[in-house]
């Protein structure tokens, strides 16, 4: 069900309109003339909601249960895209938690993306371990070693055959520098929402705030 989830999040495939390639819980979606509003979105499902009416996506064991206001064909794009994800290769992110709140790191390139904040994180090597990678990622990328935890939210596609896969994490020992980054800090909890994400980052912050406290 981790693949279904996956394709949840990307709008051309649940087949609504939107202002993001990514869906995340808050997103404003059309659904013919219906203005929704995403208020839930998981490993449980999707669930839109609207005064013209209702889009539920349930995903069971193995099951896909739609109901309300559905887009033509999305049970079959969902399934088509899922079997893809099902095979695509990991990024890891360390959602790295902090008595100051949350780290991110600033991109300083390519040029479209400069300026925008991320997660620390990476491709998991062949042989090794999405946690592995993570410990080894947040070696590189800030000169920390950390404990990692559980994943945050669902995995998010990034491209075609590429997902990337959160977990939370804490620093153990040394302290964060941005090695490969523009820049590097902690951020409050409650200024998290406002950040300016990379797409794939956006979608998981209310996951990711839920990790406050």
């Amino acid at each position: 069900m981790r693949a279904f989830a996956a394709a949840l999040v990307e709008a051309s495939v649940v087949g609504v309109e939107s202002g993001f390639p990514l869906l995340a819980e808050g997103d404003e979606i059309w659904v013919g003339d219906a203005r929704l509003r995403v208020v839930r979105l998981g490993g449980s499902g999707l669930v839109a909601e609207g005064p013209g009416g209702v889009l539920r996506v349930e995903l069971g064991n193995g099951t896909v249960e739609c109901a309300g206001l559905v887009p033509d064909g999305l049970g079959v794009r969902l399934r088509a895209r899922a079997e893809e994800l099902a095979d695509a290769r990991i990024v890891v992110g360390a959602a790295i938690v902090g008595a100051d709140g949350l780290l991110a790191q600033e991109r300083g390139f390519p040029a479209e993306v400069a300026g925008k904040w991320e997660l620390p994180g990476g491709r998991v090597e062949p042989g090794e371990s999405d946690v592995d990678a993570v410990v080894r990622e947040c070696q590189e990328e800030l000169g920390v070693r950390v404990a990692v935890g559980a994943q945050v939210g669902v995995d998010v596609p990034v491209r075609a055959d590429l997902v990337l896969r959160v977990y939370a994490a804490t620093v153990v020992e040394g302290a964060p520098v941005a090695r490969e980054h523009r820049a590097v800090r902690w951020v409050p909890w409650d200024e998290v929402p406002e950040v300016d994400w990379l797409p794939a980052d956006r979608v998981l912050v209310p996951a990711l705030t839920r990790l406050a406290g």
